[in-house]
């Protein structure tokens, strides 16, 4: 993994908590957020690439509606294919 790339990753994570911390994203948010991806088998990269989706959609429309744990899965195993 280049610096880059995991300033990247580090980046879209951080920029999920801090706007938690700061209210813009609810509990309840970064709590599905997080349950979701723990009950994946999302690698590092997936993990910050679902982060940097997430805040985009939330950007995009303020609300994001969370996909199915089986759905991210089957979605990741096409990516990885």
């Amino acid at each position: 993994m280049t610096p880059s790339h995991s300033l990247q990753r580090a980046q879209a994570l951080s920029l999920l908590l801090g706007r938690y911390i700061s209210g813009e994203i609810a509990e309840a948010q970064l709590a599905d957020v997080t349950e979701l991806l723990d009950e994946t088998d999302a690698s590092a990269d997936e993990r910050a690439a679902f982060a940097r989706f997430y805040l985009d959609a939330l950007s995009a429309d303020g609300e994001v509606k969370m996909p199915k744990t089986d759905e991210l899965s089957d979605f990741l195993n096409i990516a990885r294919a």
